[in-house]
């Protein structure tokens, strides 16, 4: 039975190994990953406030009201785009505590839909309850200690970018 032989794919493999590079970067430049962050962060919100005004003058044209309320998001939207890019320490600290928020708001909410786990079982019901108190806790913890909030993104941010790029490599032959 003839095989076909596998070509290697090129753009994979070289994608696999700048992502591996780029998760080496994130693990010893972790501040200027913190940084580069919060640019992008402002930047997208830059951008998604243009976007707001686009869509608030076309909802004017095509419907025939003007809604105000669109006009500020937008305006607040560049506001604090150019907050975060401009005085990039305080775009850092924000996108901390925003991430330790971001998993308070996930834990009391693992915690407020147990209850709906019992119907499977009082395990899962238990396994929940266990797991939304650990991440509250965590949650908690990352509140009040920025410094273990950002070396926490700067963790996931370089173990997506190694798993990527090991996963890219394998692909690749």
């Amino acid at each position: 039975m003839n095989v076909p032989k596998r070509k290697i794919d090129w753009f994979g493999l070289v994608f696999g190994v700048l992502s591996l590079y780029v998760g080496y970067l994130v693990t010893w430049y972790p501040l200027n990953s913190l940084s580069a962050i919060a640019f992008i962060i402002g930047l997208l919100a830059i951008l998604r406030g243009d976007y707001r005004l686009w869509f608030g003058s076309q909802m004017g044209r095509f419907l025939g009201s003007n809604n105000g309320w669109t006009v500020l998001s937008a305006i607040a939207n560049i506001i604090i785009g150019i907050i975060f890019i401009v005085h990039i320490n305080v775009g850092v600290a924000i996108t901390v505590y925003m991430f330790a928020i971001w998993f308070l708001l996930d834990a009391i909410f693992q915690l407020l839909t147990a209850r709906f786990y019992h119907f499977f079982g009082k395990k899962y019901y238990w396994i929940i309850v266990i797991v939304g108190a650990l991440n509250l806790i965590f949650a908690i913890v990352l509140l009040f200690n920025p410094v273990l909030s950002g070396g926490v993104i700067v963790f996931m941010l370089a173990f997506f970018f190694f798993t990527t790029g090991i996963a890219e490599i394998i692909e690749a032959f």
